[in-house]
């Protein structure tokens, strides 16, 4: 039992999530503050993975509303139970509307740790073979529990789709045309990779059931697309699905049609703008690219030019000395170029406080990061975020 005991503590610590058994009417918690967590405070949840888990024989593996994932396994009519177990990072609203959700005080909410479907299928063989000995694949942990949830309704619904495809007159833009828009954004030519994404629209075969869903899928399809041709065109990966999310995302709460036309067309212009940018530069080397690379993806921690040189394979004077020439930056220099540009973007974009702002783009203080700011864009960032805000995330409280 005190093995056990060990394993489903350290279960809880390495996951950053709830481990608990119920046996009868007793619960047990084996993460030290069990306050935060649904499955401790919420009878309704244990009472659904309960009824679950005994009616099926596999593991239980069950999301809410919040994209929030729980499992239970039983072993000797106890129910052992894990959770929650996030698929993506929530924001404060979210994280608040989660809590309130349960009937969590808000003095216990706290950031969630996320994780991939695959890992979740993971940890739930591994908490399922340390209860019971018995081993799940990812795949019957999938079909056991995911497979049943395809109904017949929806298979019938399939079926008609493709009858109806096969009857309608309409056939998707064929791979020739998609590709002559990709050409165009690897090249960088802005007004012709436009210029063909405009006229495809009136050919373009039906990508969802009604019209927003329609274009808000094409615009979804052309910005993934176009971030992969942009990246062949010599776009920094980090830059190129940086300028995709971002569009993805306005497209994806956007329910007035013209207005996700707009985010498509800007998300095929930028990327392409940003390819005739890179080819119109001097040309620098491809330690140099990976350099920059490296800042884009972990501007958010401390970096160390010894570490970007032993990533590069190359001494750290050797690429202080390559960087400097080929940009005529220190690489200090860039690093606070992009931590800015980070900032800047968080300053309109979000309701973060200055100080949650300097932490998260990783400026030891936010003096430093006033005063870093202020050199790079000849304002604080207060009258920044004053001059360039939109109009409708006034009323936030710094």
């Amino acid at each position: 039992m005190n093995d056990q005991k060990y394993m489903l503590s350290h279960f809880a610590g390495v996951f950053h999530t709830g481990v608990f058994c119920q046996q009868e009417d007793q619960l047990i918690s084996y993460e030290e503050n069990p306050e935060y967590n649904p499955i401790y405070k919420n009878e309704a949840l244990r009472t659904l993975l309960i009824h679950r888990t005994d009616v099926q024989k596999e593991p239980i593996i069950i999301s809410d509303d919040f994209q929030m994932f729980y499992i239970c396994v039983k072993c000797e009519n106890i129910y052992y139970m894990m959770g929650p177990l996030g698929m993506h990072v929530m924001s404060r609203t979210e994280r608040h509307r989660f809590y309130h959700f349960y009937g969590i005080d808000g003095k216990w909410e706290k950031g969630l740790h996320y994780h991939t479907l695959m890992e979740i299928l993971q940890i739930a063989g591994m908490f399922t073979k340390m209860i019971t000995g018995e081993e799940y694949t990812d795949q019957q942990l999938v079909d056991a529990n995911y497979q049943a949830a395809a109904s017949v309704k929806e298979r019938q619904e399939q079926a008609w789709f493709d009858i109806k495809s096969e009857n309608e007159d309409i056939y998707r833009h064929s791979y020739q045309e998609e590709r002559r828009i990709l050409d165009a954004v690897k090249a960088g030519n802005v007004e012709e990779a436009v210029r063909l994404s405009k006229e495809m629209d009136s050919n373009i075969g039906r990508l969802g059931e009604s019209e927003v869903e329609h274009w808000r899928n094409l615009s979804i399809v052309a910005a993934a697309l176009c971030a992969r041709a942009a990246i062949e065109g010599g776009v920094m990966p980090a830059v190129a699905y940086r300028i995709s999310g971002f569009y993805i995302n306005k497209s994806t709460a956007c329910k007035d049609i013209t207005q996700i036309l707009i985010y498509r067309n800007h998300v095929i212009e930028e990327l392409a703008k940003r390819v005739w940018e890179h080819k119109e530069k001097n040309h620098t080397s491809s330690y140099i690219e990976q350099c920059r690379d490296y800042v884009y993806r972990h501007y958010r921690e401390k970096i160390y030019l010894d570490g970007i040189a032993d990533t590069l394979g190359i001494s750290s004077s050797y690429l202080s000395r390559l960087f400097k020439k080929e940009t005529g930056n220190r690489l200090q220099e860039f690093i606070n170029d992009v931590r800015v540009e980070k900032a800047a973007n968080l300053l309109i974009y979000s309701e973060e406080s200055l100080l949650g702002i300097a932490e998260y783009v990783n400026f030891p203080s936010q003096s430093y990061f006033g005063k870093i700011f202020k050199q790079k864009m000849k304002m604080t960032p207060r009258q920044y975020r004053e001059l360039y805000k939109p109009a409708e995330f006034y009323g936030r409280k710094e």
